[in-house]
């Protein structure tokens, strides 16, 4: 029931992804980000074994930084986690798929599409998880190159609203986040149930 979503347009990228953490048939929390934010200029949404995956990734593309006095490009930090899935594949499996988003001075905004078996795609609209079968076919409908942040939303905001009246196990909740020449910072969220605190016992 996950769902992970992105476009690029007009001099920015964004990604939306449901925020439930779902282990069968349980709802653990519905509060999960599931877009890691992986330095100033790079958002990184994954859905499946995330955690521990993407924390590796940022962690290195930190330390790359800090080694270099650069920081990775976002088409080199997408062939690095490339091949760490590739190198991880024949060995002990991530079972992680990933939209990865960025900014670079010299060329833009970009965003790529790295699945479980490592599979890599630059792609200006994207999604992936059982979202995916209505945000697809509505970025099919609506996107085009060169959207405002504006036309981008609304765009985000009718995929989730497809989600919500045709998906069976719909997620209540999303993150929507956005990178452009400014950074990478959290943009909105769209909720219909909040996570309610424990009661004391």
């Amino acid at each position: 029931m996950e769902c992970v979503f992105g476009l690029v347009g007009d001099g920015f990228a964004v990604i939306a992804a449901d925020t439930s953490a779902v282990n069968s048939i349980l709802v653990h929390k519905s509060n999960e980000d599931k877009i890691m934010i992986l330095d100033s200029h790079k958002l990184m949404g994954a859905s499946g074994d995330m955690v521990q995956f993407t924390e590796y990734i940022q962690k290195n593309v930190h330390l790359y930084q800090f080694r270099n006095g650069i920081p990775l490009t976002t088409a080199a930090a997408a062939n690095f986690t490339r091949g760490e899935l590739a190198t991880a594949l024949r060995k002990n499996p991530y079972f992680v798929n990933i939209l990865l988003a960025g900014y670079d001075k010299e060329t833009g905004p970009s965003l790529y599409y790295i699945d479980y078996i490592a599979t890599l795609h630059k792609i200006q609209k994207g999604a992936f998880g059982y979202g995916s079968y209505f945000c697809l076919s509505m970025m099919d409908r609506h996107y085009h190159s060169g959207m405002s942040v504006e036309e981008a939303v609304d765009l985000i905001d009718k995929c989730i609203m497809e989600i919500w009246s045709r998906l069976v196990v719909a997620p209540p909740n999303f993150v929507i986040k956005i990178v452009d020449k400014d950074g990478a910072r959290e943009y909105a969220w769209r909720e219909t149930i909040k996570d309610a605190g424990v009661a004391a016992a």
